[in-house]
Parts: C-alpha cells; structure tokens; sequence
C-alpha cells in the first residue's frame, strides 16, 4: 500500500514538473520554431556568401581586419532585444537586415566573409560563447583553444574539456538569460512555478474524486 501511495505521489510530482517545464518552454520561446532551428544552427550554422555580398566591396582581406570590420558593423546587442528569446542562432541574412546582434551573429557574418575570400578558419564553441579563430589570432580572455567544448574545422569536429571559468560561465549566462528579459516575461516565467504546485494538487483531488464510492441514496 505504501509503496502504491508512494507512486501515485511521484505521477502527481511528475505532472507538476511537466506542466512547469511547458510553461518555461513557451515563456522563454512562444514560437518554438526559434529554439528548434537554433539547435539545428549549432550544427550546420547558416553560413551564406551571397548574404555577405554587399560587404565584400569594402571588407578587408588580412582575417584580423574581416573580424575589426564586423565587430565595428555588427555592433553587440543580447538576443532578447534583437530577437525576443534567450538564445537565437540568425542566419547571415537576418543579421545584416537587423544590423546588430551578440557573439553568434558576428560569428555567421565572419565566416561568411572567410567562406567568401577563401580563409581558412576554425568554428569555436565554448559554453558561453561563439568565435572565429584563425591562424595568426590574437586570444583574449574569453576567446582561447582551451575555452572551447568542440572546435568545427573542414576535417571534423573536436571535442574537448572546456577550461573556461566556471563563474565566468554563470555571469555571461545569467547576464544574456535573465537580467535582459522583459520585466514581463520574468513574472509570467516566476508564475509558473506555484502554478505548477498547483497543477500537481488538482491532479490528485481529481483522481481521488475518481476512486470516492458512489453512494446510494437513502430512500
């Protein structure tokens, strides 16, 4: 009985989690197409050299230039004021029509420079950031081969332990997931959580309302 009791108490858990992690899932993305494609972008990013066109009259050619360049034309914005979300992966045309972005749309318009002018270069991943590295690269704090998780060159794709900070990590995440999301959607994200408690206490009075005996009237 006990052990009957016990289950039934984790389905009730369980339909409180669920509930909350649907309620996250479309707070954070009430188009979860953004989150979907994002995902697939890690892997196959939308590198475009028609995209870049326009800018290849006036980029430079010395790799270190192409990245001054973009950094200068891609001013830095979070993707909550660019996209609306937490995490979007654009695609070089919706960069250059934005005009702005973070770290992952500066990373789409350079490799499209390179792809472009035929420089070999290396996709760089850490936990926190997206770069472009290339042989003659000066490394900066955050942009070192020893941050990044995997490193994507034309032979295949390295992974590795990352070594970046730990509260580095935490500061940037915390900075791009939750200081720059809309007071609005901080509330509707906090309501979840005693909303789901809720949920789960609904589901077992309803499936005790379920099991009461019916009772014959007394005639």
């Amino acid at each position: 009985m006990l052990s009957l009791k016990g289950s039934k108490k984790r389905i009730y858990i369980l339909h409180a989690i669920l509930f909350l992690l649907i309620w996250i899932l479309f707070t954070l993305y009430p188009n979860p197409y953004k989150l979907g494609v994002s995902i697939l972008r890690l892997y196959r990013p939308a590198i475009n050299i028609d995209a870049v066109e326009d800018l290849l009259r006036e980029a430079p050619d010395d790799p270190a230039e192409i990245e001054a360049y973009v950094l200068e034309k891609i001013p830095y914005q979070f993707d909550w004021s660019t996209y609306g979300v937490p995490l979007y992966f654009p695609t070089a045309e919706e960069v250059l029509k934005k005009g702005t972005g973070d770290c992952k749309s500066r990373f789409i318009v350079i490799a499209s420079i390179f792809e472009a002018k035929g420089i070999p270069y290396r996709q760089s991943f850490s936990l926190s950031h997206f770069w472009i590295d290339y042989d003659g690269k000066t490394e900066n704090r955050i942009e070192q081969a020893s941050n990044a998780l995997f490193i994507r060159t034309d032979e295949g794709t390295k992974f590795q332990l990352p070594g970046e900070d730990i509260k580095e990590i935490y500061e940037v995440l915390k900075e791009g997931f939750w200081d720059y999301m809309p007071l609005h959607r901080k509330i509707i994200l906090l309501l979840g959580f005693p909303l789901s408690v809720c949920m789960g206490i609904l589901s077992r009075k309803r499936q005790n309302r379920k099991k009461e005996p019916y009772a014959l009237p007394i005639s």
